[in-house]
Parts: structure tokens; sequence; C-alpha cells
């Protein structure tokens, strides 16, 4: 307590009091006194305020920066390197119209947060949600830039359109006045909502699931190495930091599983849609394939076939009826969905269908639960589907019993593939025997599927490529002796495969065991270099039965 100005009060009240006693007109001295002194407090006040004041977050020397902020030559670089790899993520995502469509969408859905008048800035909205994300996750506070979030400041300052910093230069970041509005949206996205059945939902990697899957999984990878290399700021990593970095990486992971599309609530359907460019590629994109040589030579003669078929027919020559349905037969994880991706891009390229997208599904996507739903659904499906392919997977499942619903998916189907003719262009897909066996129990299916393209499973030396072409999507490399283990492990597999053998799903499962092996190995590391966080041992090759 502050006595002499207890002091100071209680005479001037006492003071007052004889002053009123004696005549209240001598009340006016001491007001005016006491209006004197106020504005004399307040002027002093105001004066040693702004005595030596700057703005928040702002300092004028950085010898003002503390010792415990600064980072190492070799930490900045590795914090510069992922934020321009995000960049370039983000850059991408800023200039893509579909991308925007489609986050708008993922924005209202999955996020608690006021309505944005400017539609545009929902792409810059999702990403910072991320990267806090990330941080939040990580347990690293937003307030006030330090080395433990100074990568997050500078990713949000690039995307604020800040410039790319060096080593010499990058205290400036401390000064940056964006921080006040960095502070202000960081704080928005701490305290954000995700959605309740996700908490690790990454909106990019959301949105990126609609657009372009690839780039999803580049995408989280790019915030494994974000996450990671904050993590590290202190050489070393808590058990919390671990556990949040393995979540990321399970994540990965389970994206690497893309499901079969017309599995969710809101759509019976996925779109993989294709620019003319891309359709300009599409022999290369056959020819890259791994493997499957007699499946090519089939879709090269079908497309040489159907060429030639409509030349006749624009020279007004007589011309052969065409069955551009298919079935493709096989075990899981051959390449049917991939080479049903291709082969509807060289249908648009011919003129079969004017569109040439690929709607996928199944019987969920198709087959209702109660009476009069299944119709509905299934002619839904087909909508998408048309101007394009519509490939079935495991379509014998449809067959059911007498009493299943999915013998009037069939009927539905067989209608409007004759409604359709020139629009519609179904390919189903299964395992060989079952698929023949499907098609023989109806009569239409008999009359428009004609066409069978068999797929072969992957030999031992195939594996391995595609083993090492998912490596190298993902920024990973293997070593001299884990690729000889690797070599002798697919080898095996092949000799001793089941009838129901996965293929390229088994491999999968193997870069999946292998990525989430190396990441407990490396998890605990206190600070990791490039060629570590890419380097894939014999260690963390998970050689249990698959």
């Amino acid at each position: 307590m502050d006595f002499k100005g207890c002091g100071l009060w209680l005479f001037l009240g006492v003071s007052i009091l004889i002053l009123v006693s004696i005549n209240p007109l001598l009340l006016l001295i001491p007001a005016g006194i006491f209006v004197i002194y106020v504005a004399y407090d307040i002027n002093q006040s105001h004066k040693e305020n702004n005595k030596g004041y700057k703005p928040r977050n702002q300092v004028s020397d950085v010898s003002e920066i503390p010792d415990s902020h600064y980072l190492s030559s070799d930490y900045f670089e590795k914090v510069s390197k992922v934020v321009d790899d995000l960049m370039e993520m983000y850059n991408y995502a800023i200039n893509s119209p579909e991308f925007e469509d489609v986050a708008n969408g993922a924005f209202a859905l999955h996020v608690n947060y006021k309505t944005l008048d400017d539609k545009s800035s929902t792409t810059s909205y999702l990403f910072w949600i991320d990267a806090a994300l990330c941080c939040k996750g990580l347990g690293i506070p937003y307030e006030k830039i330090n080395k433990f979030n100074y990568g997050l400041y500078y990713f949000i300052e690039r995307t604020f359109g800040g410039g790319e910093l060096s080593y010499e230069n990058h205290r400036d970041l401390y000064r940056y006045v964006n921080h006040v509005h960095a502070e202000e949206t960081l704080k928005d996205f701490y305290s954000i909502r995700h959605d309740a059945d996700d908490p690790l939902l990454f909106m990019v990697a959301h949105v990126l699931e609609r657009v372009d899957v690839v780039r999803k999984q580049k995408y989280l990878v790019l915030l494994y190495r974000f996450a990671s290399i904050l993590a590290k700021a202190d050489n070393t990593v808590t058990d919390r930091e671990a556990a949040f970095l393995r979540s990321i990486m399970q994540v990965q992971n389970d994206g690497i599983n893309i499901q079969s599309a017309g599995m969710d609530d809101d759509t019976e359907g996925v779109y993989h849609k294709f620019s003319a460019e891309q359709n300009d590629s599409m022999k290369t994109e056959l020819d890259d394939l791994i493997g499957l040589e007699s499946v090519k030579r089939e879709v090269k003669e079908l497309t040489n076939y159907i060429r030639i078929q409509k030349e006749r027919g624009r020279k007004g020559m007589r011309v052969s009826p065409i069955t551009y349905h298919c079935v493709f037969t096989g075990n899981p994880g051959t390449g049917k969905t991939t080479v049903a991706r291709i082969l509807a891009k060289i249908y648009k390229n011919i003129g079969v269908i004017p569109k040439g997208h690929l709607v996928e599904t199944d019987r969920s996507g198709l087959v209702g639960e109660y009476v009069g739903q299944t119709a509905v659904k299934t002619n839904k499906v087909i909508d998408h589907a048309l101007g394009g392919v519509l490939f079935i997977d495991e379509a014998y499942s449809l067959l059911g019993n007498e009493k299943d619903y999915g013998r009037e998916a069939i009927a539905t189907l067989l209608k409007r593939m004759e409604d359709e003719r020139g629009q519609l262009v179904v390919i189903l897909a299964g395992y060989t025997k079952e698929m023949q066996d499907f098609i023989n129990s109806n009569p239409g299916l008999q009359s428009r599927f004609s066409r069978y393209i068999e797929f072969p499973d992957y030999n031992a030396d195939e594996l391995f490529q595609i083993f090492c072409k998912q490596l190298k999507q993902f920024d990973y490399t293997l070593t001299d002796e884990a690729a000889e283990t690797l070599k002798g492990y697919f080898s095996y597999a092949v000799a001793y495969k089941g009838p129901n053998f996965g293929n390229a799903r088994f491999v999968r499962n193997v870069f999946e065991h292998a990525l989430q092996k190396q990441a407990n190995r490396l998890a605990k590391e206190p600070f990791l270099s490039t060629q570590k966080l890419a380097e894939i041992t014999k260690e963390d090759l998970a050689m249990e039965a698959q």
C-alpha cells in the first residue's frame, strides 16, 4: 500500500470538509488544483510510456534478440528448404481453380470458423490451419517468434508475400511488422476445432484427396518433414513430439492406401479429371507402367481397331459393331484401376466419349439398404459418369442372392447402358473366375460385355520395381543391403503366393511397414540429416508375413 498516497487523499478530504463548513464556494480552489494535478500526471505518464516505445514484436537492434533464439546455419537451411517446398505446394494451390472450388467446400464442412467474405482466401487459411496444427501437436506455443516456431512464422510470412531469407539476414524475420497479423492469425487457428472424428485432419491433404492424390502424398511427407524439423530445434525430441510425429506418419501411410471410390456418405463416386495435355501423354503413361505387357498389347490393339473403324465411318464405309465396355479380370493390385483411367483418356482422345473422366465405385456405392434406395444410388453414380467411364470394382458382389438389392442395381445399370449409348462406358473388374460366373449369370451382361482383359500377377523383379518407384515418388532411398534383402523377400513371396496374392497392394504394405519402422528408428534421434530422413535400411524392412 502507498501510505504517502493515502495521507495525501486523507489531507485533501479533511481540507475539503473544513472549507465547505466555512464557505461552499471555497470548494472551487481544491477542485482546480486537482484538475491541474491530473492533467500533469497524464502528460508525464504519456511521455514515460512513449520513451523507447517499439511496436509489438518489432525490435530496433538484433542485439535485443535473446541468444537462445539464434538459429544455427545448418538448422536454418533445413527450415528454409522445407518452407520453400511448402511454398511450391502453396503456390500450386493458390493458382488452381479446381483446388479453390474443392477447398471452399472442405473449409465449410470441417472447420468451425467464421464465413469468409473473400472465398479466394480459403486456400491460405487451410495452409495456415495445417501449419498451426503441426505446431500445436508438438506443443509449440505461437505467442512471439522464437527458434522453436521460427519455421511456422517464416512460412506464414512467405504466404503474406514476404521474400526468401538467407542465413545472413534470417534475424530480420524477428522485426517484420506482419508478426502482429501472424499472431492474430495463429491465435485463431490454434483454437480452431477440427473434425471431431478426425482430430488429425490436415485440411490441404483433404482437398488434395479430391484433386490430386499423388500431390496429397507429397504434401503429407512435407508436413512430416516440417514438424520433424521444428521438433528438433533444441536437438532433443520429447515423448509428446515423438508420438505426434508417428501420428503424422500414420496419416501418411493411411493415405498411401488410396481407398476405392464411392464409399463415403456425400458422393457415390470419385472423379479423376484429366486435361488435354494429359490425354496427349496417354501412350507414354501406358508404356511407363511396370510389367503388364499383355495388357498393354491388348489396349493398343483395341485402340487401333477403334481408330480404324471410326476412320471408315468418316469416309462413309460400313463399320462393324464395336464393344467399348470391358471386363478386367485378375488378382488385386495388378493395375486394373490405373489402366481403366488411361483407357478413359484414350476413349476421350479418339472420340468414344466426350469427357474422359473416370468414376470408380463398388457395391457399396450402388446398392441401398432399403427398398427404393438402390435405383436412386445407382442412377446417381451413372449420372456422374456420363461422358466418361464407370469403373465397378468387385462387380460380382452385385449378384448376391434372390432377395438381394444388388440385382436391382444390375438391372438399372443395363437399362442406362442402353439409354446412354455414346455417353457411358462401363468397365467391370474382379477375380477371374468370379467375374466369368457373374457375366454368365445374366444374358444382358453377356450381350454387353464380351471384351475381357486378363491382368497377370507381377513377378518378383516387377514387385521390386514397384517398390523402387514408390521410393522415388516420396523422396526415399534404399541401401544396397536393403535392396538385396528386399529382392530375396519378393522372390520368396512370389514362389509361395496364395491364390489371392495382393501384388502391388502387397508391395504397398511392405513399403508402409518400412516407413513406419524408419520413423520409429529415427524419432528419438536428436538431429537428422536429409540423407537419414530419406534412407531406408535393412533394419526398416518388415519381413513379417503380409
